[in-house]
This record gives structure tokens, sequence and C-alpha cells, in this order.
């Protein structure tokens, strides 16, 4: 996987100097600490926002289904209800006027009794998705919401990680000597895999692995600073955009403008979007109801032609005005 980003260097350990001693991180640590490249640590952001996207996708994809499938089963199930109902109604009626003909009684009753069966199983399929749509109306947005919020943030941080970070120590201080930072230039980085434990998706099954439940990108080299030049407006940006409306699970400290230290806080921002968008049927099984459906209402509809065939086969049609029915 190749990745386009603003030009930063980064690569992963577990290691973080204090004073000269290594010191193991309580999280999952992306360092330059005895000059290691940092370039790598774009993988380790994109690979976040890619799930968070797919997390996205997925549930925006689940809840259309769970709409989609819930307005079909409640129209047929309307239909069906409705032409049993009308059946049953005209049974009533001339079961006590068909002397002579009671081989086509029979043949109304079953037929009615078959109509009745159907609907009940239709009704039982539309009870699992009205429980489902149900579920996914309460929580599906809510979580969208929050994916998108965490996406953007993650994304923003990514994009403006520029050339400074790398310990430089000739800082130019507030005035950028050098002139003003007119653009970011990109390159390309080749993730491996090991950057990623996200690759394969996120559920409850496969939960992120990060060491701590989170990860965190320091620049340590030298003094451990970065331009002022470059980190003031980003410390702003940060401070009044995505990452501060995700500072529950964005840590980035204000105190520095020197210094670049960020922590995402894995493990909070999926275990409770895990949670929310596992609500509800799966459009799998979702669509699987709806081929059920689809296949009850095409055999009531054929007892129910079958119904009224024999009906009108009677000579008691007359019947039909009287009960206002509309078979």
């Amino acid at each position: 996987m190749k990745v386009m980003v603003p030009r930063w260097v980064f690569l992963s350990t577990f290691l973080i100097c204090v004073d000269g001693e290594e010191e193991v991180s309580r999280c999952t640590s992306i360092d330059d600490y005895k000059g290691i490249n940092l370039s790598h640590s774009v993988c380790y952001l994109s690979c976040l926002s890619d799930a968070l996207n797919r997390l996205y996708t997925n549930g925006e994809k689940k809840l259309f289904v769970n709409e989609e499938v819930y307005a079909n089963a409640s129209r047929i199930l309307d239909d069906m209800e409705g032409k049993a109902g009308e059946s049953t109604k005209y049974l009533s009626v001339i079961s006590g006027v068909m002397e002579g003909k009671h081989d086509k009684l029979e043949k109304l009753i079953s037929y009615g009794n078959e109509m009745g069966d159907l609907v009940a199983k239709v009704g039982g399929l539309f009870s699992r998705v009205n429980e489902s749509v149900r579920a996914v109306r309460k929580e599906i947005p809510e979580a969208l919401i929050k994916a998108n919020k965490y996406y953007t943030a993650i994304v923003e941080i990514a994009r403006t990680v520029w050339d400074d970070v790398k310990a430089v120590s000739n800082d130019e201080g507030h005035e950028c000597k050098k002139g003003t930072p007119k653009g970011v230039k990109e390159f390309s980085v080749t993730c491996s895999n090991q950057t990623c434990s996200l690759s394969n998706g996120v559920s409850e099954s496969t939960p992120p692995k990060y060491r701590g439940g989170c990860l965190q990108i320091d620049v340590l080299t030298g003094s451990g600073s970065v331009s002022e030049c470059f980190n003031l407006p980003r410390g702003k940006l940060y401070r009044h955009g995505g990452v501060n409306f995700s500072n529950d699970v964005l840590k980035w400290p204000q105190n520095y403008a020197n210094r670049f230290q960020i922590t995402v806080e894995v493990q909070k921002i999926f275990d409770p979007l895990i949670a929310l968008f596992a609500s509800g049927l799966p459009p799998s099984v979702l669509l699987a109801v709806a081929v059920n459906v689809t296949s009850f209402y095409s055999r009531f509809k054929g007892v129910h032609s079958n119904f009224t065939s024999v009906l009108i086969d009677t000579n008691l049609t007359y019947n039909v005005n009287s009960t206002n029915s509309t078979i």
C-alpha cells in the first residue's frame, strides 16, 4: 500500500528516552530515537483513518439496507394482512349459504388457512426486521457522527505534519526567518503489513491491537524540539479544528511551541464505535430475510388467486359487494 503524505519523517519502536535512559512507552510508540526514520508513522495514521472510513461506509450501508428491507417488508405484510382479512370476512358471510357445495367451501377454508399461515410467517420475519431497524435508528446515526469526527481529526494530523518534524537544532523562532511556508510537499511511503493491525477490518471479535490501547508519535532527537515557525500554526489549527473536537481521544500538548507529541487513544475510539455499529442485523442477514419475505409473498399471491377463482366459480360473487370486499 502506498500513501501520499505531507513530507515528514517517522518509524516504530516501543522505547522512549527519558534523561538519556530508555523507558518502555505506555503506548505503541513511533519516535525518532537514535536517528530512526519516522516516515512510517503516516502508515499507522492512515491505518486508523482507513479503518474509520470502512466503519463509516459499512454503517451507512447497514442503515440504508435496514430501512429498505423494513419498508418493503412492511408494504408486503400490509397487503397480505388486508387480503387475508377480506378473505376471512367473506368466508364468514358465505359459509352458511353454500349448501351442496361443501367441496368448494373446504377448498376456500383450506386456502384461507394457508394464507393465514403465510401471513404469520411474514409477520415473524417482519418482527425481526422491525426490531433491527429500531436498534439501528437508535445507535447508527450517533456512530456515524463519531466515526466521521475522529476520521476528520486523524486525517488533519496526517496532512499537517510538515518537513520540520525532525528535531531541528537551528530553530527559526516565531518569525520564520527564511520566509513564510507556502505549501506542503508530498511524497510516497510504502507501508508494510506490520504497521496496520486493522487491515482486515475491525469488529467485536477483532478489536484494534495497540500497546496500552493507544498510539504515540514523538520527536526525540537532539533537543526533542521542532520548528516553532511551523509548529505554532499547526498547534493553532489543532486547538481550533478537528483535533480539538476530538480531544477526548487525541492528546496534543499545548504548553510547548516547539514540541511535537501527539497521542491517539485507539481503544477509546474503536471500542464504543464497534459496539454501536454492531446494533441491528447485518445487511447479509437482512437481504436473506428480504428474499424469504418475497418468496412467501409470491406463494401468498398464488393462494389468494386460487381462493378468488373458487369464489367466482361458486356463482356467489354477488356477496362480495355486500361485504365491501376488495377481492
